[in-house]
């Protein structure tokens, strides 16, 4: 595993994973704020990753930004970093002791503003945006799989809604709360964002926004409440 600088104060981690048999792979994002860094989404510790990550800054929030993204939080978290998870973490990582929950008044929300999508509660999942670099960063809100991708992932996620190109998954389409989901995602877009970047799949470089719009095409995102526009 090695460190990807996307952009400044920026970085990426790519690290193979299988899902029901599917080789999809896993992306850690890391996001320097001063001195500190904030890990979203851990991927595996290992010595070389961790003198990699530890000459950007010190490792201070590992952040589990999903009920299912949180296998890797507990070795940071023995190397000196606060786990922070969504809510429902806490009580399934049991093991792992919580400085706090992710919420849109989270210490690091003034640089990183994150938003917890109610809509979804099947994950949780809370999703951020660095505003420095105009990137939004999820996790399996969507997927942006690859045809260079093995041949039985691309038959799975086919069949799962997640292939190709930039999509969600029909679990999304079973289990979002389309009333909820829709105004959510609706002041999700319009913070100022160009990439995306996501657990699964490529990077979305540009036109992240539109993308994202499209994947979610069958919502109603007409209706954003008064009052809802983010603080980015």
């Amino acid at each position: 595993m090695a460190l990807e600088q996307l952009d400044d104060d920026l970085w990426t981690v790519t690290h193979p994973l299988r899902f029901l048999g599917l080789e999809i792979g896993t992306r850690m994002t890391i996001v320097r704020i001063g001195d500190d860094l904030l890990l979203h989404s851990p991927v595996p510790l290992d010595d070389a990753l961790r003198g990699q990550v530890e000459s950007l800054g010190r490792v201070r929030w590992v952040v589990g930004p999903n009920k299912f993204h949180h296998m890797f939080i507990g070795p940071w978290v023995q190397a000196g970093g606060e786990a922070w998870g969504v809510a429902g973490l806490h009580d399934k990582r049991s093991d792992v002791t919580f400085a706090g929950t992710v919420t849109e008044d989270a210490p690091w929300t003034e640089a990183v503003p994150t938003h917890v999508l109610e809509g979804i509660p099947f994950t949780g999942e809370a999703v951020f945006l660095h505003a420095a670099t105009r990137t939004l960063i999820v996790t399996d809100l969507a997927f942006n799989i690859q045809p260079d991708a093995p041949w039985l992932t691309r038959v799975g996620m086919r069949l799962a809604g997640g292939y190709p190109g930039v999509c969600c998954s029909l679990l999304e389409k079973l289990v979002v709360k389309r009333a909820v989901m829709g105004p959510e995602l609706a002041r999700v877009l319009t913070w100022d964002f160009d990439r995306v970047v996501l657990a699964h799949g490529a990077v979305i470089e540009t036109d992240g926004r539109e993308r994202l719009r499209e994947a979610y095409h069958w919502l109603d995102m007409r209706a954003l409440p008064a009052g809802s526009a983010p603080d980015a």
